[in-house]
């Protein structure tokens, strides 16, 4: 009994030795190369991130056995739009990766594109300016100073900024007019502003101060109302219409 006890005990120590030096023959062996990656994203933009796409091109020509499954995993959830990464092999040449992107509230635009943001929780991630088309489609875009952006980034969002987007969002649907949406925090009250361009109306409508999306919907006839007499609105200034509670104002 002592003696199988002492053998067992030296299977246990010699196992992983083993498990060593088998994982270092099968990275040698050339039929085990990645030559392909096979790579799914569900939810978020539906698309690859570019960041993501460019490292596992990388991983091309490397054995399968080479790779620490885990330690893929973790690379690819650092990359921001990436909440859960699952990687597996496919003998005896195929890397299988399985993504599940961020359930963003909307895509920040700090400054005139010099950097972009989506919104998770109260948060703002970066995103790589190549993946900003295939967001743009599927979650609100919103423009705002650069300083302010880069703020938000190091501190979370501000309440300000929480009623611009939730206002935004709740008009979803309701409208096709609203073609851009812009907010400014630098104002002498503490809303900002938030402007509502109407391209098709030539128009903006400047959001003073928080209101509801009735309000905003409402405004929007308002506008229509306003030029349609006027026939040669699209060859004039673009019109500007201040929001209140109170009503709207034509400046």
């Amino acid at each position: 009994m002592r003696r199988m006890g002492i053998k067992a005990k030296m299977a246990l120590l010699l196992l992983p030795l083993l498990v060593l030096l088998l994982l270092f023959i099968l990275r040698s062996v050339p039929h085990f190369t990645i030559r392909t990656i096979q790579v799914t994203a569900h939810q978020g933009s539906g698309q690859v991130p570019a960041e993501v796409a460019n490292h596992l091109t990388k991983l091309v020509g490397t054995s399968l056995f080479a790779l620490s499954l885990g330690k893929e995993e973790s690379r690819l959830k650092a990359y921001s739009p990436v909440q859960k990464a699952s990687v597996k092999r496919a003998l005896p040449s195929t890397l299988v990766v399985d993504l599940t992107l961020i359930d963003a509230l909307a895509l920040v635009q700090g400054g005139e594109g010099q950097a972009f943001f989506l919104v998770k929780g109260d948060r703002l991630l970066d995103l790589d300016s190549r993946d900003v088309p295939d967001w743009q489609k599927v979650v609100l875009s919103i423009e705002v100073p650069l300083s302010y952006a880069q703020m938000m980034a190091r501190h979370g969002i501000d309440e300000a900024f929480a009623q611009v987007m939730e206002l935004a969002r709740s008009l979803e649907g309701k409208t096709t007019l609203i073609t851009r949406v812009k907010y400014d925090n630098n104002s002498s009250n503490s809303f900002g502003k938030m402007v509502l361009e109407l391209s098709s109306l030539n128009a903006q409508i400047w959001v003073r101060e928080p209101v509801g999306a009735h309000l905003v919907q409402a405004a929007i006839l308002l506008v229509q109302q306003d030029q349609q007499d006027a026939l040669s609105f699209l060859s004039l200034p673009t019109r500007r219409y201040d929001l209140y509670r109170e009503g709207l104002v034509q400046r």
